[in-house]
C-alpha cells in the first residue's frame, strides 16, 4: 500500500487543546509533534494519525491499540500515556509523555557504537521495563529496535511506540504482517509467531543489542526481502569480529538472545534480565590481580570518608599508671640512697664498730655524729 505524503501541521495549530510548537518526526503511520497541553500547561509528545490512514479502519484500530496498552502500563522506563482522541474534523491524535533527549538509533549514529559499560546499563532498563510489561499485562511489543528507545538530557531511557504491541485484553489483530525487517524474528517473517509468547520480543531486543555493541544491525541491507531471507537462513557473524572491545560473554548472550529457534532463546524476560544483571556485576567487579575482588567506586569512596574520622581514643588504662608509679617511688628512694651512700651515711653495726677519732689539741669540739640511716628511719 503507497501512502500519500503526509500533512505536515504549521506551529501554532490548537489538536484537542493541544497547541502544535514543532514537528519531531514522522513514521510510517503518523507525525509526531512537540505540542502544549494548554490546560495544564505541559509539554507533550503529540502523535498524529496520517491522514491518508484515518479512513482506514486497521490503522486507526492499531493507532488506538497503541495508546490503550501504553496507558495499561505504568513503569519508570514505558513512555506514559496521556490522552487520545479524535476531533469533529477527523484528527486522530495520542498524546503522551514529551521526552527531551534521542532515540537510540541517532546516539548510535552519532557515537559510531555504545560502550560495554553504558550499554549493559541501557540494555538492563529495558528489559526491566519489558519484563514489568510481561509479568503485568502479559506484553509482546512487536516492535523493539533502537529507534523506538528515547534517552533522555539525564541518560535515562524511555520505551516507546506500542503500535504494535498486543497487551491482554487490550488485543487488536490486524489481516497484515507488520514488522521492522532490520530487527523481526524468524517466525515473525513466516508468518508463526504463537500469541502470547514473548520470544520473537526477546529475538527483536538481541537485534537491538546487536546494532547498540556492533554499531550496525546483524543482518544489515537495503531491500526488505534480502534482509529477511539473511534472518531465516544466514549464520549470525560473531559480534566480536564487528567490535572487538564487547567482552565474550556479552558476545556471546547476543548470540543466544539471536538463536534462529525459539526454543534455544531465553524463555522469558525474567531469564534475560538476570543474565544482564550477572554480566553487569561481573564486569563492575572484575578480578583483583591477587584473586579477589576489586572495589567498586562507591566501596572506594566510603574508605576515603572514614578516613577523614578521627579514631577513638583508646580507654585508659589504670594498670599503667599505677606500675609507672610504684616505678616512680622505687626511682626515688635508690636516688635517696645514693645521696647518703655518698655523703658518708653508714648502715646500722658497721657505723657503730668505728672508733670515733679524737680532737686534735686545741681545736674546737666537731658536732656531734650525725644519726644513722637506721637511727633516722626508726625514728
Amino acid at each position: 500500500m503507497v501512502h500519500q505524503a503526509k500533512r505536515i501541521l504549521a506551529p501554532g495549530t490548537l489538536i484537542a487543546g493541544y497547541r502544535i510548537e514543532a514537528e519531531l518526526g514522522q513514521g510510517a503511520m503518523a507525525v509526531v509533534y512537540r505540542a502544549r497541553q494548554l490546560n495544564l500547561d505541559r509539554p507533550v509528545a503529540l502523535k498524529v494519525l496520517a491522514d491518508d490512514l484515518a479512513a482506514d479502519a486497521e490503522f486507526v484500530g492499531r493507532f488506538f491499540n497503541e495508546a490503550r496498552a501504553a496507558a495499561a502500563l505504568t513503569h519508570p522506563h514505558i513512555i506514559q500515556a496521556y490522552d487520545a482522541g479524535v476531533t469533529p474534523e477527523q484528527v486522530y491524535y495520542f498524546a503522551m509523555e514529551y521526552v527531551e533527549g534521542e532515540t537510540l538509533l541517532q546516539r548510535i549514529r552519532r557515537l559510531g557504537f555504545v560502550r560495554t559499560g553504558p550499554g549493559l546499563d541501557l540494555a538492563i532498563d529495558i528489559a526491566d521495563a519489558l519484563n514489568y510489561g510481561w509479568q503485568r499485562q502479559c506484553l509482546t511489543h512487536g516492535d523493539i529496535k533502537p529507534e523506538n528507545i528515547m534517552i533522555n538530557r539525564s541518560e535515562e531511557c524511555k520505551l516507546a511506540d506500542f503500535g504494535l504491541a498486543k497487551v491482554a485484553e487490550h488485543d487488536y489483530e490486524g489481516q497484515d504482517i507488520m514488522l521492522t525487517p532490520l530487527y523481526a524474528a524468524p517466525e515473525m517473517i513466516r508468518g508463526e509467531h504463537v500469541k502470547g509468547d514473548c520470544r520473537a520480543d526477546i529475538y527483536s531486543f538481541g537485534a537491538t543489542l546487536y546494532h547498540l555493541f556492533g554499531g550496525s544491525p546483524p543482518f544489515p541491507g537495503k531491500r526488505a526481502q534480502e534482509v529477511m531471507q539473511r534472518h531465516l537462513h544466514e549464520p549470525l557473524e560473531p559480534l566480536r569480529q564487528r567490535q572487538a572491545a564487547v567482552p565474550q560473554r556479552l558476545a556471546d548472550l547476543v548470540a543466544t538472545l539471536l538463536a534462529k529457534d525459539p526454543a534455544e532463546r531465553p524463555a522469558d524476560w525474567e531469564a534475560v534480565l538476570r543474565s544482564l544483571r550477572s554480566l553487569r556485576q561481573a564486569l563492575t567487579e572484575p578480578a583483583s590481580p591477587g584473586g579477589g575482588v576489586a572495589l567498586k567506586l562507591s566501596d572506594v569512596k566510603r574508605a576515603r570518608a572514614a578516613s577523614t574520622v578521627a579514631p577513638p581514643r583508646p580507654p585508659r588504662r589504670r594498670g599503667r599508671w599505677l606500675f609507672l608509679s610504684l616505678l616512680f617511688t622505687v626511682l626515688l628512694a635508690a636516688a635517696l640512697l645514693g645521696v647518703a651512700y655518698l655523703s658518708g651515711w653508714r648502715f646500722g653495726p658497721a657505723a657503730a664498730a668505728a672508733p670515733a677519732a679524737a680532737p686534735a689539741p686545741g681545736s674546737e669540739a666537731e658536732a656531734p655524729a650525725a644519726e644513722s640511716w637506721a637511727d633516722l628511719c626508726a625514728a
